[in-house]
């Protein structure tokens, strides 16, 4: 059965690889700004600088060897579309198996998302909000998320379940996010809708038996189970299904992130080569200079100051020891003297 050119019957896996990949030039950025901040500001008048520096380094660095290393290394789904109902994954957490007929309703929805910005404006950390718009949502009851979707712990939760799952009265919409998995949110919503509309009417698979069921007094041979009586849907073939990855391809690099890429990438290298003293911008060797003269004369008085306080406790010891032996010659002639009488 085919819906859109698509058959329903197709198991769909969306990943986060592709959005991931995509902060390639993000990380590269990080790293150019610690590297050109280290260069042009003097850390001697501004040393808090230094803490912006670093995390600009350990983030940028931190970013750009996810990126590589998703690119080759997809990872799993956030969530699958299956005959059988959405496989939603909560990173590091679980992962839940929403059959088709616990989903009540199927709806596209803009959903506001708070994150948090360090060392903006002047400020540590700065509150923001985002938008994200025609955000496919799938309406659950109350009782089937509490009892197999939520995570009781705050911690584990994170951030952004605020963002996925909002509530809705008695019931919780819970979102697929398709800028997250590189989709386009009306393929998204149709892939959804179409599988929701075909099997939400399946029943629940009986669990398995061990021995023939026997029949009771009241029921005869007649009505019992018969190929007739079975589900059109249970009744079919089990066949595997076939897997579809959706979205773009990581391993892909548009042009635009491309000329970020080698631009970012560019401006390291220089940055870089001037900070190895390779090139030199005008009056920066001066200055160099005089900063390395203020800081060899800093060194020298650092010296001067740790061999001093080294005199200082030599002296302050051997006075020490005098008055020690002083003090005992003192005693042995005290001794001498009234221990004669």
């Amino acid at each position: 059965m085919n819906v859109s050119g698509q058959d329903i019957h197709q198991t769909l896996e969306y990943r986060s690889t592709a959005a991931i990949v995509r902060l390639l030039p993000t990380g590269l950025l990080l790293i150019f700004l610690g590297l050109l901040i280290y260069a042009l500001v003097d850390l001697d008048r501004e040393p808090w600088t230094i803490i912006g520096i670093v995390l600009c380094w350990v983030f940028g660095a931190g970013l750009v060897a996810l990126t590589l290393w998703r690119r080759s290394n997809p990872g799993k789904p956030l969530f699958t579309l299956s005959p059988t109902g959405i496989h939603y994954r909560i990173p590091m957490v679980k992962e839940v198996l929403i059959p088709w007929r616990e989903i009540q309703a199927i709806g596209t929805v803009d959903v506001e998302a708070t994150y948090w910005s360090f060392f903006q404006f002047g400020d540590f950390a700065t509150r923001n909000l985002l938008l994200l718009r025609d955000v496919t949502v799938v309406l659950l009851s109350k009782s089937f998320y509490d009892r197999r979707i939520f995570v009781d712990s705050a911690f584990l939760r994170g951030p952004g379940w605020s963002a996925n799952f909002i509530p809705k009265g008695s019931q919780v919409q819970m979102a697929l996010h398709h800028e997250f998995v590189s989709v386009e949110p009306r393929a998204l919503r149709a892939a959804v809708e179409a599988r929701w509309l075909a099997f939400r009417d399946t029943p629940a698979a009986e669990p398995a038996r061990t021995s023939v069921p026997s029949v009771g007094p009241n029921v005869s041979s007649s009505e019992t189970a018969s190929p007739s009586n079975v589900p059109k849907a249970a009744a079919a073939p089990a066949l595997r299904p076939e897997i579809v990855a959706m979205g773009k391809n990581p391993k892909a690099i548009s042009r635009w992130d491309t000329v970020k890429i080698v631009v970012l990438s560019i401006g390291i290298a220089v940055v870089l080569t001037n900070l190895t003293g390779l090139w030199q911008m005008p009056g920066q060797a001066q200055e160099r200079q005089a900063h390395a003269e203020k800081n060899a004369k800093a060194r020298e008085q650092q010296k001067l100051r740790a061999e001093t306080a080294r005199r200082q406790k030599e002296e302050s010891k051997r006075r020490e020891i005098e008055e020690r032996e002083r003090q005992e010659k003192f005693e042995q002639d005290m001794r001498r003297t009234f221990g004669g009488r």
